[in-house]
């Protein structure tokens, strides 16, 4: 497993490329870092991954002002923006806005449409949001865009007997529990969905920051998933929920290329993540899954910690071993587990900021 995980941080530094030019408007150019990672996908297993890239920014900027008339408005340098570039198509988000700096940083939030000069997002809130906040604009992941000839370039031969398939769970779920809100396969040259029939789901989003899961479902073989994109060190914004009726799993992942110790994840302290006081009522737990053979991963993670005195902990070890060098790998997708309030749930927002290595 530590060769494996060498070998990840390796080949993502390696292909951590400069490129530049990507973006002209208005006079405003500059440069991305992309990069890509394998991920195994061992025979007869269920793998919970999230996208370590986002797709390569379309705009980069700063807020000028912000309105609200029950949408809001974001207005940037006048003639900067393609005029219905990131418009929704039927509805469906085809991009979105990332908050950089400001009290808002690191939130994501849907595109509605677009001016030359004005971004009109489909929800979201402007409290906080002023003159001089740095944005970025991304089209979302879709199937097509990320697995453009089906994962591993595995094309299925028999829809009902499906080798490989991509599995979207409910983004929160009763504690253990995993519920599958999606199940796509890649069939006849394109993206289909059990339930859609033979339609072309190409263009599905596959939101950011969200836990998905490979299956692959053959016995013998093992295959790989390409990951490709933008590299991400800007701060990121993830929604976590909690209920009064469960504890509550939310499956969730980083934009992030290189692995991640448990302590440097930002989720303790500062009230996201309640720490256990108590270790016979333990509180919240954060969930990483096996990378190996097996299937429904959610019902047995590889490693449950809980944060106690000062320090993180894990099941297996017990209360007195720090466990918080502990690593996350890129492209892994993991579980937030809130513990069951008594009443007044309510969401809260995880703040992860992270850099980049000195090269």
């Amino acid at each position: 497993m530590r060769s494996i995980r060498l070998y990840r941080w390796i080949f993502a530094t390696i292909l951590l490329l400069s490129s530049s030019g990507v973006i002209v408007k208005a006079q405003e150019v500059y440069s991305q870092i992309v990069g890509a990672i394998s991920i195994d996908l061992p025979a007869a297993s269920d793998i919970v991954l999230s996208f370590p890239f986002k797709q390569s920014a379309q705009y980069r900027g700063m807020i000028e002002s912000v309105s609200d008339d029950g949408t809001v408005h974001i207005v940037v340098a006048a003639d900067s923006l393609t005029i219905g570039a990131f418009d929704a198509n039927s509805g469906v988000a085809t991009h979105y806005v990332v908050i950089e700096s400001g009290t808002q940083m690191g939130t994501h939030v849907e595109i509605g449409s677009n001016t030359g000069s004005q971004i009109s997002l489909s929800e979201g809130s402007a409290t906080g949001l002023q003159n001089g906040d740095e944005i970025a604009v991304y089209p979302h992941w879709t199937l097509g865009s990320a697995f453009p000839n089906g994962v591993a370039n595995h094309e299925e031969t028999e829809p009902g007997l499906r080798e490989i398939e991509v599995i979207v769970p409910e983004g929160t779920a009763p504690e253990g529990n995993m519920i599958p809100e999606e199940v796509f396969f890649f069939f006849d040259g394109a993206w289909r969905g059990v339930g859609y029939g033979y339609l072309n789901l190409d263009l599905m989003v596959l939101e950011p920051n969200r836990a998905f899961v490979i299956r692959n479902n053959n016995a013998s073989d093992a295959k790989k998933a390409l990951f490709f994109g933008e590299v991400i060190d800007a701060p990121i914004a993830i929604t976590l929920t909690e209920s009064d009726v469960y504890s509550a799993d939310n499956f969730v992942g980083l934009n992030r290329p290189l692995g991640i110790a448990i302590k440097d994840l930002g989720l303790t302290p500062g009230g996201v993540f309640e720490e256990t006081t108590d270790t016979n009522n333990k509180k919240d737990m954060l969930l990483v899954y096996s990378s190996g053979s097996g299937k429904n991963k959610h019902m047995s993670p590889a490693g449950s910690y809980y944060y106690f005195n000062g320090a993180w902990r894990e099941l297996a070890t017990g209360d007195a071993t720090d466990k918080g060098s502990d690593v996350i790998d890129p492209g892994m997708g993991i579980a937030i587990r809130k513990f069951k309030v008594d009443s007044n749930p309510q969401d809260s927002s995880w703040v992860n900021q992270w850099e980049l290595p000195p090269q």
